[in-house]
């Protein structure tokens, strides 16, 4: 028997509709002479229905006008009033702000406005060129203004030299965990930091001027350019234990971080709107950077205390130049009022985009310990431990990715960024933690796969060039890289999760605050485990971590979850329903004479049609 549904016409008929085979929608009728018509939504014929509607009731509009015109008249005036007035309003509380901004998964914000009018809109449209300006003039996408967050209509997309960026990074990300983990070392994990937060903060530049300004010129372009080869420049100069590459490591930092502080400047001379902002942020790279300059002439070790100084001052001060922007309330009143005089207006980051951009990034550092796992094999037939142990740090990897997208990121009531400052820096500043731990604990993982001291490990399996890189030994460095990057790469995540605000679920099994403390747990347990150095060889310590991630994702699945969900699905099988909406359309009896269509129905004289306005097909 197919699925179907009884519907009850109006002249008291019943209308069956069912789905057959061959994805067919079959109408049957009790009586055996059908005096009705229909039509499938969205199909021509419905077009054509709904244009005979139309013109229909704009003759019915016509002979009321005919019938009564001065009554018309003014009802028509009284009408486009209030559709005025309901623009106007709506455009002062509103200001047509996309369902999107306000009710995304980031959380409400009743502070979101649009800052483009009406008529841009229009001159937009008209423009049909997609040809890319030299240069045009800057426009701010987003911006603060007492405490109202003003920002661009349209939706900002991930450009596609943002992704060329990204695919930099895979580089970078590469160079660093492999050079770290060659000698690891406690010097080594230092250089390594010293490398990597100068470059991810010229990522967090690149960010920056593309969410701030839209222009999307050559000029524009030419800057990422720019930024970009001396990433590159920085790059290929990250010094080792020896010293030599120091200096032209830090001037390719030098060079971009001071060329985007010009870029700043010539901004706010072209934005005098956000002009204090702009330039509290060009003062804010210019300080550090003289603190850098001095560092390249001062010997180790009394380097790394102007070194550090500098790395904080980068961090730091544009944390403090947002406090400003808001105000400081511990300062003078008279102080504080004048900070939010001069930055009246501030730009704004867009949420969805950094969002979206953090998360590639994150993506990128899943992305490199899994591709630092791979390996040539051999032998004829490669399962074996070297295998195993490349398998489950594959597991650990998307169990990590599990966490930080499907878990922590979803489910928002607000956003971090959305929610409050503190919970803004804390995103922004947990997530350059959990870059730092993961890559380091992905390259101490990539040298203890091919470790061959575990059993079912021997060296010939590996191919030549592999094999000249396995030993016997695991150093107790190693397992600290491993182990203590993991457990801070799950603490940082447990950071982020603290940042965002989740919807409150009062049935769920068990609570965020008890989920995440069995996190910190963990993390306790993986800064132990290299302390059992005599017990855990490298394949025990791969698989207790593994198993403990996967313990991590299992109790945050079930903790989600709410009393009386079904964890495997509906039991009972699958049945295609099939609903419809019938309307009568009656036609005009008096040849547009003004009198009403319903006039000859009520008479019991029956001149319309049935037209199946909608069909809807569900599963249940």
């Amino acid at each position: 028997m197919l699925p179907q549904k009884s519907i009850k016409l109006p002249d008291g008929r019943q209308l069956h509709v069912a789905k057959d085979d061959d994805h067919l929608l079959k109408l049957q009728e009790s009586h055996s002479d059908p005096q009705f018509s229909f039509t499938v939504h969205g199909s021509a014929d419905h077009i054509t229905a709904l244009n005979d509607s139309k013109k229909y009731h704009l003759d019915l509009k016509d002979a009321l006008r005919g019938k009564h015109p001065e009554l018309f008249e003014e009802m028509e005036r009284i009408q486009a009033h209030m559709e005025e007035l309901s623009n106007e309003l709506h455009a002062l509380t509103q200001h047509d702000v996309h369902l999107e901004a306000n009710f995304g998964k980031f959380g409400y914000s009743a502070n979101l406005r649009t800052h483009l009018p009406d008529k841009w809109e229009h001159e937009e449209k008209e423009e049909t060129s997609t040809v890319i300006r030299v240069w045009k003039r800057p426009v701010i996408r987003q911006y603060f203004h007492k405490g109202l967050l003003w920002r661009a209509r349209e939706n900002e997309e991930v450009a596609s030299f943002e992704l060329f960026v990204d695919l930099l990074y895979v580089g970078i990300l590469a160079v660093l965990g492999d050079r770290a983990s060659e000698e690891p070392s406690a010097n080594a994990f230092l250089r390594f930091c010293i490398a990597m937060i100068p470059s991810y903060k010229l990522w967090n530049d690149i960010g920056l001027l593309v969410s701030w300004f839209e222009s999307d010129d050559l000029v524009q372009r030419g800057i990422i350019l720019f930024i970009l080869a001396c990433l590159f420049g920085f790059t290929t100069n990250i010094f080792l234990s020896e010293t030599v590459t120091y200096t032209q490591m830090i001037a390719f930092y030098l060079a971009a971080r001071l060329f985007t502080a010009v870029t700043f400047v010539c901004g706010a001379l072209l934005l005098p709107m956000v002009r204090a902002t702009l330039y509290g942020n060009a003062i804010a790279i210019v300080i550090p950077a003289a603190i850098w300059i001095g560092s390249i002439y001062v010997e180790e070790p009394n380097r790394q205390a102007l070194i550090w100084v500098a790395i904080f001052l980068d961090l730091a001060l544009p944390s403090v130049l947002v406090w400003g922007m808001r105000g400081i309330h511990f300062i003078p009143k008279k102080w504080s009022e004048k900070l939010k005089s001069l930055f009246e207006f501030y730009p704004a980051l867009n949420i969805e985009h950094k969002a979206e951009r953090t998360g590639a990034f994150v993506s990128l550092v899943f992305g490199y310990s899994v591709v630092a796992l791979l390996y040539q094999n051999a032998a004829h037939f490669g399962m074996n431990a070297f295998l195993g142990k490349a398998l489950l740090g594959l597991v650990q990897a998307y169990c990590f990715n599990t966490i930080y997208f499907d878990i922590d990121g979803s489910g928002h009531e607000l956003h971090a960024i959305r929610r409050k400052v503190w919970s803004s820096f804390l995103w922004v500043n947990a997530h350059l933690l959990f870059v730092l731990a993961f890559t380091i604990g992905g390259s101490g993982l990539s040298k203890l796969v091919l470790a061959h001291e575990s059993q079912d490990t021997d060296v010939h399996d590996l191919f030549h060039t592999y094999e000249e890189r396995s030993f016997a030994h695991v150093e107790d460095s190693l397992r600290w890289f491993y182990c203590g990057g993991l457990a801070v790469a799950l603490f940082s995540m447990s950071l982020i999760s603290i940042s965002h605000l989740h919807k409150t679920l009062y049935t769920q099994k068990i609570a965020k605050k008890y989920r995440i403390a069995y996190r910190v747990l963990v993390c306790i347990v993986w800064l132990c485990l290299p302390t059992a150095h005599e017990h855990l060889n490298s394949l025990h310590l791969i698989s207790i971590t593994t198993g403990m991630t996967i313990s991590v994702v299992a109790l945050e699945i079930y903790g989600t979850s709410c009393k009386g969900d079904d964890m495997f699905g509906t039991r009972k099988p699958c049945a295609y329903v099939c609903d419809a909406e019938v309307e009568k359309r009656q036609e005009d009896s008096d040849g547009g004479s003004g009198e009403p269509a319903g006039a000859d129905a009520e008479k019991g004289v029956d001149k319309g049609d049935y037209v199946l306005k909608d069909v809807y097909v569900d599963v249940q």
